[in-house]
């Protein structure tokens, strides 16, 4: 990961030597060292007021306004490291949320070598190294900061290269979750529900309708309506978001064990089941959820768990085949031991007897897998059980059971090289000329797939497909196919050894996709998420408060052969960042293939493999804001082409139609117009990505009119909404959660108020046996509760402990806060004493929030859930500082760099304290030059402007007066550089070198050209 500049030697020269020279802050220690015998280390680097987002595109640091810190470092390597092994240097920086750190690494000459700038935090950068010691420097660039503290750790590691032994084995990898690019191998993009929808979707299943082009999700109860961007009716580069809504039916809406949905892609038809006791609920809908028509409830002989619903074609010469239905329609279910298949000749309206396909001598922790159908009609169940099979031989092997006669009599046949028993489901694809590949979660808990030409009858191919990654251990795996020698699974997995299903598992999951072209020979790995986990420390249970992602996931093609890949993310939030604070969720997130060859060969010349330009970015209104003190763009990245996306030019606008006019580059996924004019209303954006291979087409327009500075209000009530949970989904207002606040108002010293919006009471008071308890997992299972189950209501805290089934027992240890309240509007405060969550400082997250409403404090399920979530302690200081109504000061300028001479303008704005007004504003230009007690007009906000003659590095400082004489308490400030006027380079030797330097490589930073 070299960084490849596009200069001249002469510039070159001059950038090594302007590195050996820049002004740095040093780390904290400032310098260290690893070798085998000390492999870690750690520094700080901080805190930093300024922001420095000019040099983050050179690594330079030349101005002293604009400090970074430089850690010296040595690395030892032994000259005896076994051939087996590669060593890897690995520099992790991490920040509080919402701050961006950037690592740099130089050689002892000073030349930037690596880097890692991708935005966020944490930035990490691998270096692979020979023997020898080396001497580096780490450099720490704040691009976007607050006067926050950034740790860095540096880890030496000795890795077994892990192969895949001839070309019948995977790729080889780096071992650690973490692959290197592969242009050749598929490209995904990642959509993910919006806040209101998708927040309770464990084991999720997804349907595609090819004649509508949408996909349809299943959260639980509520099926969900996917409609990808560039099919709305609006169209949108494919890395916008997709629109996501709600398009649940009546009947499956109700209650529920275990979800399941499915769609006929010759038909469009999609079918939506619920489990409800030993039976079933069902309904179909032929228009993408618009309407839903009821099918049978209480299929027959169905079982009590782990039901999976199918369409497919019958046998040939089947006699009843396509003449009410054009395929056969198949509810499999299991109860204990035994498990039946149900046929639905009539598009699911009705169903026919079950017939069993397990004996009942398999065992009873066994679980079957999602059925499938082959286009010849033939019926598929994978199961992980040991069975013994019809001629007394014990298997231990993963089975599928074979039907075909449309779902009446089974064969059991076993991978001979499989070790069954294992917790996760296996699941079976089948191509278009009924090649089976079976992937499946083998004894040892590695993933695995097989491969199939006779039904079942003789395997081969059968291989660990996630040890390119070095996946010891993995979850729900799922299979699709297209032609025959195309196919992939889709799975979660872990580098991590150790209890992986107990809470006290200490490694994070990733979900990958493993895909062939040769028909399972070798397979192409594909870490989806790779600076994302699907869960945090907690393992992935089968039973207990981290089974939040329960059984499986779901993958299906698309019409062009496109793998949709639906699983549940459970690591949000704060648990991005630390993955110690694991969220538990289970929020629908659904991941489409963006980019290579798709599994069907006829798109080919539509999906190629290979380096090749990225496409279209999406500047969105989310991660984006404009105010009078700053201008922020932020996009999703697109697919990148297969190649590291370089550099994104940032086009801006007056009008929606153009010209469009180039600003500036970013290599990152956010940019900071610092040219926006406060007078101009709206301004327009586009954004362009480049790689190696050239540049995407320009993005869609981003309109971003000028607006209020949003910030987050705790020192008021209700606080910082941390939820927002659909209306209407718990069919009772009693227990239909709506959303949950947090604030810390310096009137509750030492309390958090914690606000509960349900829809509202029904009789103005709560219902008699409701019980609403907040669960906190992390914390030791702490609950928070507003309690009605004793008659009248009381708020508690105490612990809650895991039954099975899902019971929840509650055991009550003490009373919240005596000014806790409820209305009968439906909203319940709980003043909660902060010493139950242990000590905390500002800045610390409290993870798991999990809000509840429940009928009685045992009772399960639950009518309603809300959360996971997250919430960031500010403390209460702020807010006693708030009342004591200190005056703020703010200042922007209309550039922050330029050449001799340099006209800027400046805006001065800032807050009063209560009950009183801006008067007057004073600025210091930082050249010597200043205005003093220039007074505020009506609208409270001054500008100025100021030519700067000289070059050199300038602070301007503004403070602001209100009517009552008080002067702000705060450093508004902006730094402006500004370097020499064009002249020969003959006058510039008579000048000092430094500002030589600096008018040789500013121009530089407005372009980054690394390959990362």
């Amino acid at each position: 990961m070299i960084c490849n500049r596009p200069q001249t030697w002469f510039a070159q020269s001059l950038a090594v030597l302007a590195l050996g020279l820049s002004t740095a802050h040093a780390a904290t220690p400032s310098e260290g060292s690893v070798s085998p015998a000390s492999p870690e280390l750690v520094f700080e680097s901080g805190p930093h007021l300024i922001s420095n987002p000019a040099y983050p595109d050179t690594g330079a640091c030349l101005n002293p306004a604009l400090v970074c810190d430089d850690f010296a470092l040595a690395v030892e390597v032994p000259a005896d490291v076994p051939a087996s092994q590669s060593v890897r240097l690995t520099v992790r920086t991490e920040a509080p949320l919402g701050e961006d750190y950037d690592i740099y690494l130089l050689d002892d000459g000073g030349q930037e070598i690596n880097s890692s700038a991708s935005g966020g935090t944490p930035e990490e950068m691998v270096l692979l190294l020979q023997a020898g010691t080396q001497n580096y420097t780490v450099r720490i660039i704040p691009w976007l900061v607050t006067g926050t503290v950034a740790t860095t750790k540096i880890t030496l590691e000795f890795i077994e290269t892990q192969t895949g032994g001839d070309e019948s084995g995977p790729q080889a990898g780096l071992g650690d979750g973490k692959l290197p690019l592969n242009p050749e191998a598929p490209r995904y993009s990642v959509y993910v529900s919006p806040p209101e929808e998708g927040n309770d979707a464990g084991e999720p299943t997804v349907g595609y309708n090819p004649l509508t082009k949408r996909a349809m999700f299943i959260s639980y109860v509520n099926a969900l309506r996917v409609t990808f961007p560039e099919n709305l009716d609006e169209a949108l580069p494919e890395s916008c978001d997709a629109n996501w809504e709600n398009k649940s039916g009546l009947i499956t809406t109700l209650n529920s064990l275990d979800p399941i949905m499915t769609t006929d892609q010759d038909t469009g038809r999609t079918f939506n089941s619920q489990l409800s006791g030993a039976n079933s609920l069902f309904e179909f809908s032929d228009d993408d959820g618009e309407s839903w028509t009821p099918g049978q409830i209480g299929v027959p002989n169905g079982g009590a768990d782990h039901q999976g619903v199918v369409a497919g074609p019958y046998p040939a010469d089947f006699p009843i085949g396509g003449l009410l239905y054009p395929n056969a329609v198949y509810y499999c279910s299991q109860s204990v031991a035994s498990a039946f298949c149900s046929r639905s000749d009539d598009g699911g309206q009705t169903f026919g007897p079950g017939y069993p396909f397990k004996n009942t001598d398999c065992s009873a922790g066994g679980l079957h897998g999602h059925p499938k159908v082959a286009p010849d009609g033939t019926l598929y169940i994978p199961d992980s059980s040991q069975c013994v099979l019809p001629l007394g031989e014990t298997a231990e092997k993963v089975v599928t059971f074979v039907s075909e006669d449309a779902g009446m009599t089974y064969a059991a046949r076993p991978i001979p090289t499989s070790e069954g028993g294992a917790g996760s489901d296996p699941s079976i694809g089948i191509a278009t000329d009924g090649t089976a590949y079976m992937c499946y979660e083998n004894a040892d808990g590695t993933t695995r797939v097989a491969v199939s030409k006779d039904k079942g009858l003789s395997w081969a191919n059968d291989q660990d497909i996630g040890a390119a990654a070095g996946l010891v251990a993995t979850r729900f795996p799922a299979m699709i196919a297209g032609d025959p020698d195309r196919a992939a699974c889709a799975f979660l997995g872990t580098t991590t050894e150790g209890p992986d299903l107990e809470l006290g598992f200490t490694g994070v999951w990733y979900p990958y996709i493993a895909t062939t072209y040769d028909g399972g020979k070798t397979w192409d790995l594909v870490n989806l998420s790779p600076d994302d986990p699907v869960q945090g420390f907690g393992g992935v249970g089968t039973s207990g408060t981290n089974r939040n992602l329960l059984d499986f996931n779901d993958l299906e093609l698309d019409d062009m052969g496109r793998p949709l890949f639906a699983y549940a993310d459970g690591c949000i939030g704060g648990c991005v960042i630390d993955p110690s604070q694991n969220s538990f969720a289970a929020k629908a997130t659904l991941a489409r293939q963006s980019g290579g060859r798709s599994l069907y060969a006829k798109y080919d010349d539509q999906f190629r493999s290979g380096p090749q330009p990225p496409k279209a970015a999406c500047p969105l209104a989310r991660h984006s804001q404009r105010t009078v003190n700053q201008t922020v763009i932020g996009w999703n990245a697109p697919d990148n082409g297969g190649l590291e996306i370089s550099n994104y030019q940032v086009y801006r606008s007056e009008q929606p139609t153009g010209p469009f006019v180039l600003i500036g580059n970013s290599s990152k996924t956010r940019f900071i117009d610092s040219t926006a004019d406060p007078a101009v209303t709206t301004y327009y954006y586009k954004v362009v990505a480049e790689n190696e291979a050239g540049t995407s087409p320009q993005s869609n327009v981003l309109s971003l009119p000028l607006s209020t500075q949003k910030e987050v209000d705790t020192c008021s009530l209700p606080g910082a909404m941390i939820i927002q949970d659909p209306a209407g989904d718990s069919p009772v207002s009693d227990y239909d959660v709506l959303s949950f606040s947090v604030a810390e108002p310096a009137d509750f010293a030492d309390h958090f108020v914690f606000t509960l919006k349900l829809a509202g009471f029904t009789a103005s008071e709560p219902p008699p046996s409701s019980f609403y308890p907040v669960l906190f997992p992390l914390l030791n299972n702490l609950y928070l509760a507003f309690d009605v189950t004793l008659g009248a209501p009381r708020f508690v805290h105490g612990q809650f402990v895991e039954l099975p089934q899902g019971l929840l027992q509650f055991n009550e240890a003490g009373s919240l806060d005596s000014r806790s309240s409820y209305g009968a509007d439906g909203t319940v405060v709980m003043i909660v004493p902060k010493v139950l969550f242990g000590e905390l400082e500002a800045g610390d997250v409290i993870a798991g929030f999990d809000i509840r409403s429940r009928m009685g404090a045992s009772a399960a399920p639950s009518r309603d859930t809300a959360g996971p979530a997250d919430y960031i302690v500010r403390g209460h200081e702020n807010c006693r500082s708030r009342r004591n109504a200190l005056v703020i000061a703010e200042l922007s300028s209309s550039r922050n760099e330029g050449r001799a001479p340099t006209t800027v303008e400046f805006t001065i704005s800032g807050q009063a304290s209560d009950g009183s007004r801006l008067s007057s504003w004073s600025l210091d230009f930082g050249d010597g030059e200043s205005v003093e007690k220039q007074p505020f007009n009506s609208t409270g906000i001054a500008r100025i402007s100021h030519s700067y003659l000289s070059e050199g590095v300038y602070r301007a400082k503004a403070t602001v007066r209100d009517s009552q004489g008080r002067s702000s308490a705060n450093l508004a400030e902006q730094t402006i550089e500004i370097g020499v006027a064009e002249r020969s380079l003959s006058a510039l030797r008579g000048g000092s070198l430094g500002w030589l330097l600096i008018a040789l490589l500013l121009p530089l930073r407005l372009r980054r050209s690394h390959q990362r």
